[in-house]
């Protein structure tokens, strides 16, 4: 007994050997359990000896009990034996379900008058109602065919069952007959399962063990939708759907459908009414019950639609219901707008006959029962202001003031205004007034005598009172200044200035710039037949700019010119290229410097130059010119004075001649001294058909052109030379358009009747 005690305490208790108390049976597991049990067989121990251990060791009778529970189960095969807790079930829902039917989706709903209140929530992608498949499971839920439970027993005995309820609506559990489960709720679909296993699990019947019951797997249902729907048919949904994911499977309800009474049916008996504006005005998800298989959801066409436009927040149709009133179509409609009307509406009624109107009073008809077919419509405010008035010009706060007991004349609004501006113009100020029939008028006013004498005015609604400064009646006054200052340009008159004071203001003299000719234009003020327009003043100043007492004093609108020094220039350069000595920039030295000193500048011309094709080129625009004449003959025209940008070009002596236009072969030859003008065209194969011989130019190396001459029927070409351009035009055959063919025919047979005529009278 002793030895098997030890290997009791050794083999099924583990580390607990040396312990004075042994665990409890909830803590073993199963695996050590059957550990111990393949060790008891093999050592030939009975199940007696080993509940006469435990008891000694201080196990009580329920404890016992528990033990002998699970080495039953444990043989039986019955308990699948593991040390890990059960992972955790993950629904899913099997079988392929509907999609949605087919409907125009837009991102953004604008407010459309014509548009019936709650058609945009089933075109919103934003919005789906898709049944969640991660809620807790509810406990109404209600056990179909397709179903896939899972039951799972935990305490000091762990089991997991999974369960699939069968086309007969039923579930195998273990070895007993199948329980019938079609139609029960979750909850009692648990207390049957309980029961059953309570013969396998006592703890389940006194509470030692916990059963938990889950659906695994949801199965799919047939829900048929009619009546007024955009896609109407039988979907297949989740069997945890609800009625507000099929009506969005469906489309929603049509133009004509009701979204005040979606009816839901099952098994012939209308058993729930679905009102959306529950879910549209306030969020309430109330209505929006679970479905099951085979419901019916009808949606009937609407019985009241009534139109609201103009100041309110949703200008749009609304589906009322009845005995729904004015104050009902406002709070559906969000209100009113800020601009609106609050005392009034306007109804617009058929009668069945013709449209009748009427107004509605807001504050003792707010209970007025609307028709289908009403139309609402809230104006806005009027653009208009009760008390107003309104000052501008020369007071410190300009503005629209209100007509109260501090403000009733004008006197009071331009004290309200604080006052009048140091530059306010006093013997005149306008008011604008509308006259009852609205023309406007002006009353002409003299703040002088308004604000000193007390010859005041009352004010009226809308008045304007027009106060002008000083400035604002002249002409702006400015003084213009030109020439050899840093900063030309137009400056504001300012009374005691002076020319060395504007000079100062225009950043002060260049350079360049002399202070003893400067010259003032003023303006001449007289009626007087007279030649003179202006008045002309030359003046001489500081260079410095030092003050002077004896100074000129400028008037408005006066021209200021300041001259520069006579023989005051900024440096300016040309450059010389190609084939000289020293080619670069070289500055202009004087008024008198022509192109020959420039190339005697540059160190001369070397050898390998070609004078004849030098380019000359002033502005970036080539200048032909002939430079071997300019150098021949200093003083000849040709030879021209140098401005500033001008550049030379000498080149190398150019071997070719070019021939372009209307030759037989347009090319480049080589020059040959020997060669004429002729020679050359032969070279290009000769002249074509089109040419227009008489026409043909040459444009040399340096820009000079020539062209053939004729002479007694001769004709003499342009002298040969190298680097020149042979241009060959062609013939230009110019025809008459029709207009003017029919016009010398016209004219010639008028012509020839003519003709005729004189040939007989003579």
């Amino acid at each position: 007994m002793k030895l098997l005690k030890i290997l009791f305490l050794a083999v099924f208790f583990g580390a607990a050997a040396h312990a004075q108390t042994l665990p409890p049976v909830e803590s073993v597991t199963d695996k050590q359990i059957e550990t111990f049990l393949k060790e008891m067989e093999t050592r030939g121990f009975t199940e007696e000896q080993v509940e006469t251990m435990a008891k000694a060791r201080g196990y009580t009778d329920t404890d016992i009990i528990k033990l002998r529970e699970r080495i039953n189960r444990i043989k039986s095969g019955m308990v699948q034996v593991n040390d890990t807790l059960p992972s955790p079930t993950v629904r899913k829902q099997i079988e392929e379900l509907s999609t949605r039917a087919e409907v125009q989706v837009q991102a953004e709903q604008p407010i459309v008058q014509d548009e019936l209140y709650g058609a945009a929530i089933f075109k919103n992608k934003a919005l789906n109602f898709e049944p969640n498949l991660r809620i807790p499971t509810p406990p109404g839920y209600v056990l179909g065919a397709g179903d896939e439970l899972r039951a799972g027993i935990t305490g000091y005995a762990t089991k997991d069952y999974t369960l699939l309820v069968t086309e007969e609506g039923t579930v195998k559990l273990e070895h007993f007959a199948p329980i019938y489960v079609n139609g029960l709720t979750i909850s009692e679909a648990k207390a049957k399962i309980r029961q059953r296993l309570g013969s396998l699990f006592a703890g389940l019947n006194n509470g030692s063990l916990n059963l938990d019951l889950t659906l695994a797997k949801v199965k799919s249902i047939k829900v048929t939708v009619i009546g007024e729907v955009e896609n109407p048919g039988t979907y297949t949904i989740s069997s945890l759907a609800t009625l507000f994911n099929v009506l969005y499977q469906s489309g929603g309800p049509t133009r004509i459908g009701s979204f005040r009474d979606i009816q839901l049916l099952r098994n012939g008996r209308l058993i729930h009414h679905l009102d959306l504006y529950e879910f549209l005005q306030k969020g309430l998800l109330t209505g929006d019950v679970g479905l099951r298989d085979q419901d019916v959801v009808l949606i009937p066409a609407s019985q009241t639609i009534v139109q609201v436009t103009g100041e309110v927040k949703r200008p749009m149709k609304y589906e009322l219901k009845a005995g729904e009133s004015v104050n009902d179509l406002l709070a559906y409609s969000g209100g009113f707008t800020e601009n609106a009307y609050t005392a009034q509406l306007t109804l617009k009624r058929k009668t069945g006959k013709e449209m009748e109107i009427r107004n509605i009073d807001t504050t003792t008809e707010k209970d007025f029962l609307l028709r289908n077919g009403d139309v609402m419509h809230a104006s806005a405010i009027l653009d208009r202001y009760t008390n107003r008035v309104e000052v501008m010009g020369a007071v410190f706060r300009p503005g629209e003031y209100a007509i109260d007991e501090s403000v009733k004349t004008v006197a009071q609004l331009i004290q309200k205004a604080e006052g009048l501006r140091e530059d306010a113009f006093r013997g005149r100020a306008i008011l604008k007034r509308q006259r009852e029939n609205l023309d406007p008028e002006f009353l002409d006013l003299d703040l002088n005598k308004v604000l000193n004498e007390g010859e005041d005015v009352t004010l009226k609604r809308e008045d304007v009172l027009i106060i002008r400064s000083v400035v604002e009646l002249r002409e702006a006054r400015k003084i213009n200044i030109s020439g050899e200052v840093n900063q030309p340009g137009e400056y504001d008159f300012n009374e005691n200035m002076t020319v060395s004071s504007l000079v100062f203001l225009a950043g002060g003299f260049r350079e360049g710039a002399t202070p003893n000719r400067i010259e003032v234009a003023r303006r001449l003020y007289n009626d007087e037949d007279n030649d003179a327009t202006v008045e002309i003043y030359d003046l001489t100043i500081q260079k410095d700019l030092s003050i002077d007492d004896k100074g000129f004093t400028l008037q408005p609108f006066d021209q200021v010119y300041i001259r520069s020094m006579a023989n005051y220039k900024p440096q300016v350069s040309v450059s010389i290229e190609g084939e000289v000595n020293y080619p670069s920039h070289y500055v202009i030295r004087s008024k008198t410097e022509r192109i020959s000193d420039l190339i005697d500048r540059a160190g001369g011309l070397r050898r390998e130059a070609y004078l004849k094709g030098a380019k000359f080129y002033r502005n970036n625009k080539l200048v032909a010119l002939d430079m071997q004449k300019a150098l021949d003959n200093k003083k000849s025209a040709v030879n021209l004075f140098l401005e500033e940008g001008d550049r030379l070009v000498i080149p190398k002596e150019e071997q070719v001649v070019r021939l372009v236009g209307q030759v037989q072969n347009p090319t480049s030859v080589a020059y040959e001294p020997g060669f004429s003008f002729k020679n050359y065209i032969e070279q290009a194969g000769g002249f074509t058909d089109s040419a227009n011989i008489k026409r043909t130019y040459v444009r040399y190396a340096n820009g000079l052109t020539d062209r053939t001459r004729s002479f007694l029927g001769m004709r003499f070409y342009p002298k040969a030379e190298k680097g020149m351009e042979i241009h060959v035009p062609a013939k230009h055959k110019e025809r008459m358009s029709r207009a003017e063919i029919v016009t010398m025919s016209t004219a010639i047979t008028s012509m020839m009747a003519v003709i005729v005529t004189l040939i007989r009278v003579l």
